[in-house]
């Protein structure tokens, strides 16, 4: 069987962050992923990692990440190797080695390396010490010191695959070849009881600029994304042809979108670095004041039934009702869902492939 052009496009390359990749190469592996989305469900064999290896490391678990992850190596003819941080007695950063119960990341990287293909890893949250920017850190430490590919499976700051499969979402809805120019994409705070990271809200909105589209980032007081994450989002949108704007109520900015996407997060005022201490219990009680940040039918009816955009899992009851998830017919939840076991394949095949010679 012959490869298709994508396989060994990006051989070698890590993927850490959209943002080191050009539109068009942004492109380039959606055009990949909705060949393999094709072959899928015709049933077409996509053999083309036969006997590679992807070592899987979970600081975090997740159902969508895991299982899209371990079926994409296992559709692809290869296999994902599974590993909790406790497996490999926990790699760490430099600064952090306590010796005889931790393993340097330089090491764990080096040896893997030997073995295998790439390397995903996994980490935010209680795993990054809740120190933004910890967790990206930690990836590309692997990055530095892996010779194979270091894909990154959400860290603290940036979620890649999500916004991949989130922007094939969105032009599968308009209907390729068309584009977010033009189109008004609102990346929007909802209410969660939970501390979510900040990776999902910047990673769609830097790849919705990428694409062109009229960005609104619509949240509370105290919800603002990195500075340099929305520096970066307005030189995107420049760029691209497409604009970058902030609201404080939800309402109004879902006015007149085509895309809304209502996403918990947690104010960033209450981390380091930029709070001196992790206050968990003043971020809780600090959302709570916005419980009216929720997404319901009757919202998305008033304001013109854009379509409805979550990464998963939602939180139902606080970020979104019951009936938008199973009833909204411009839904994306799902599709959203099925497309990170596609683009992770397309992105996989390029970087862990070996082109036709």
């Amino acid at each position: 069987m012959s490869k298709p052009w994508y396989v060994g496009y990006f051989k070698g390359k890590d993927w850490l962050k959209n943002i080191d990749y050009t539109q068009e190469e942004i492109k380039k592996v959606l055009e990949a992923a909705k060949d393999l989305k094709e072959k899928f469900h015709k049933g077409i064999p996509t053999p083309y990692l036969q006997g590679k290896t992807l070592f899987m490391l979970f600081y975090n678990r997740s159902l969508r990440t895991r299982n899209s992850f371990e079926a994409g190596m296992f559709q692809l003819g290869g296999h994902a190797h599974f590993l909790s941080p406790q497996d490999v007695y926990t790699p760490t950063l430099p600064e952090d080695m306590i010796p005889y119960r931790t393993e340097a990341i330089s090491d764990v990287a080096r040896v893997l390396s030997r073995y295998g293909n790439a390397i995903a890893i996994r980490i935010y949250g209680d795993a990054a010490k809740w120190f933004i920017g910890r967790g990206h850190k930690v990836i590309s430490e692997f990055a530095k010191w892996a010779t194979i590919p270091v894909l990154n499976m959400e860290d603290d700051v940036y979620h890649p695959f999500q916004a991949l499969a989130d922007i094939m979402a969105a032009l599968e809805a308009l209907g390729w070849p068309k584009d977010l120019s033009g189109k008004k994409f609102v990346v929007s705070y909802a209410y969660s009881g939970g501390l979510k990271p900040l990776a999902v809200p910047q990673s769609v909105t830097l790849i919705a600029a990428m694409f062109g589209a009229e960005v609104v980032v619509a949240h509370p007081p105290g919800f603002e994304l990195m500075d340099d994450m929305m520096k970066k989002a307005k030189e995107l949108a420049d760029q691209y042809g497409g604009s970058i704007t902030i609201s404080h109520d939800m309402k109004e900015a879902f006015e007149g979108a085509a895309f809304v996407y209502p996403k918990a997060w947690s104010p960033r005022g209450f981390f380091p670095p930029y709070n001196k201490v992790v206050d968990k219990e003043g971020a809780k009680a600090y959302q709570n004041r916005f419980k009216n940040w929720i997404v319901t039918l009757g919202l998305l009816e008033e304001v013109g039934r854009p379509y409805y955009m979550h990464c998963g899992p939602a939180d139902r009851g606080q970020e979104v009702t019951d009936e938008v998830l199973d009833t909204y017919e411009k839904s994306l939840y799902f599709e959203e869902a099925e497309n990170r076991l596609h683009v992770q394949k397309a992105v996989m095949a390029m970087t862990m492939g070996e082109p036709e010679k």
